[in-house]
């Protein structure tokens, strides 16, 4: 029995015999097949360019091409090779039959036909074709699926790459963040005691200057040469309170091109002539929100360090300016910026170059290539400081033997406010009362009253605030004015002060501090205290 499924299959009929056509036809018209036609070899291969019939009967004795070599072409043609192929032959030889199969035959028809046979061998090669087809669709079905997920696998390991150097930035972020942290702590510190060492060798120097010694005398020489070194100094500890972002930073809407200006004119006089400067300053489309003094020292540290990379061979330095836009997936590429437009302040030299060993540790802190006393290690850590802390960033290129290019961005806005500096050098005045001067360090509190007794107030020094307090306590309506440093051990100054006040709410309150910050003045003004900066200054 023919399997239903069969009966619309195509079969091709190849034979150059009339009669044994005509019974074929007879026999498969009665199970409803499609069939194809042929009389000799080369018309059969013809019909096989067109159409594909799901199983031939070819027969094997034919003028011209025989069925053996039909039989050949068949196989050796992609399209047509995995038809099967019934032989039709009265050839009983098993020579002949073994070379049918050797050519790629599946099977023979024996002649003269008889039905139940040519039933039986199309029944069994048609439903080996059936389990051959559905194999091909099966395999191409797993191919397909092999494939899709290979491809899926592939772009999830792609998208595991990317979250693994994100990762792997994001951790390098981090680390530098705490070591940055950490340093800073240190930092900080050493600049609070600094700051006081410095304060007490200033003014002692102012003190003695005011002696009037004569400018010729080897004292007088010496007070000068002392006030030159500790403002030196000085300036290092405003790298350091920079750094730790402890300073204050009085920003307003600034155009960068002025900055840029003053900078240069300020190194010209120092200038190697070895060195060309080149200046390439686009046209500005906005303002910074920045502290003049701040962004001026960032340019400041950046030419000095392209200079004193090119003090050996000479070379050319090159500053520009431009405006830029980043879009969302260019500002990816920044660590901690958003989208937006920027100013980009770039600085370039000739130099030597860095190797990536040493370009990635120029923003630590203290790290310098430079000969001892040539440099402290702080001056790209503090222009890095002072980027991040207005909102930019510094990115670095450089190769060994082809210069270093640093590149700044910095936020622009689109309102301009021109910040103007209103203070102003004035005489200290004069004046009576009684003065509680508080600071831990003991040096301090000596000058202080100095200084205030000469101005004509009364002093009373304290360097520990539990004691000042129980003497507040004594007599509060005693004394005129408060003076306290706020850094101390057990009762920090605006502890102290807040104590004072439940205890008398009118009494005026100096909080003195060498590391004036935005919260610190907020917290000050809400207790109705006023604030100075502790500054090694005359």
């Amino acid at each position: 029995m023919i399997p239903p499924h069969a009966s619309k299959s195509l079969i091709m009929i190849i034979d150059d015999e009339a009669e044994n056509i005509g019974f074929l036809k007879d026999l498969l018209d009665q199970f409803g097949f499609n069939l194809m036609v042929a009389s000799n070899g080369d018309e059969a291969l013809g019909l096989l360019t067109d159409s594909l019939p799901d199983i031939i009967l070819l027969d094997v004795l034919m003028p011209g091409l025989d069925g053996f070599e039909v039989c050949r072409r068949i196989k050796e043609n992609q399209r047509t090779r995995d038809i099967p192929v019934l032989f039709m032959t009265a050839m009983t030889d098993p020579v002949n039959k073994v070379t049918g199969l050797e050519l790629g035959g599946a099977d023979y028809i024996t002649k003269p036909f008889q039905k139940e046979e040519v039933l039986a061998r199309l029944k069994t090669h048609f439903v080996m074709r059936q389990l051959q087809l559905q194999l091909q669709k099966t395999r191409q079905t797993l191919d397909d699926e092999v494939s899709f997920r290979t491809r899926e696998l592939t772009k999830s390991n792609e998208q595991l790459k990317k979250e693994l150097i994100e990762q792997k930035r994001m951790e390098k972020i981090l680390k530098q963040a705490q070591k940055m942290e950490a340093v800073s702590t240190l930092s900080r510190g050493i600049a609070h005691d600094f700051n006081n060492i410095l304060s007490i060798i200033i003014g002692y120097c102012d003190l003695a200057a005011m002696e009037n010694p004569p400018e010729s005398s080897s004292i007088g020489i010496s007070l000068e040469k002392i006030h030159s070194a500790a403002f030196r100094a000085k300036e290092l500890v405003q790298h350091l309170l920079t750094f730790c972002r402890e300073t204050d930073q009085e920003k307003t809407h600034i155009r960068i091109t002025p900055v840029l200006k003053s900078v240069i004119n300020f190194m010209k006089p120092d200038f190697p002539s070895s060195i060309e400067l080149k200046m390439d300053l686009k046209e500005e489309t906005g303002t910074i929100l920045a502290d003049t003094a701040k962004i001026q020292q960032l340019i400041l540290n950046l030419c000095r360090n392209a200079v004193q990379a090119m003090a050996g061979t000479g070379g050319k330095l090159t500053i520009g300016l431009a405006p830029v836009f980043l879009d969302s997936d260019q500002a990816s590429d920044y660590p901690n910026l958003a989208s937006g437009h920027y100013a980009r302040i770039l600085v370039r030299d000739t130099g030597p170059g860095m190797d990536p060993e040493i370009l990635e540790r120029i923003f630590d802190p203290y790290f310098t290539t430079k000969e001892p006393k040539e440099g402290t290690g702080l001056g790209l850590a503090v222009a890095f400081g002072i980027a991040v802390s207005h909102g930019g960033t510094i990115l670095v290129e450089s190769l060994p033997g082809q210069g270093s290019s640093f590149e700044v961005l910095l936020p622009l806005r689109q309102t301009e406010e021109d910040g103007a500096d209103t203070g102003r050098d004035q005489d200290l005045p004069r004046g009576t009362g009684h003065v509680m001067l508080v600071d831990d360090e003991e040096s301090l509190v000596e000058f202080g009253k100095i200084v205030l007794e000469r101005a004509g107030y009364t002093v009373e020094g304290y360097t520990g605030s539990m004691e000042a307090l129980e003497a507040f306590k004594e007599n509060p309506q005693r004394y005129d004015l408060i003076v306290t440093d706020h850094i101390m051990p057990k009762l920090q100054g605006l502890d102290l002060a807040g104590k004072m006040l439940e205890i008398r709410n009118t009494v005026p309150i100096l909080l003195s501090t060498g590391t004036k910050s935005e919260s610190l003045i907020a917290l000050a003004k809400a207790r109705a205290l006023s604030t100075f900066f502790k500054n090694p200054s005359p």
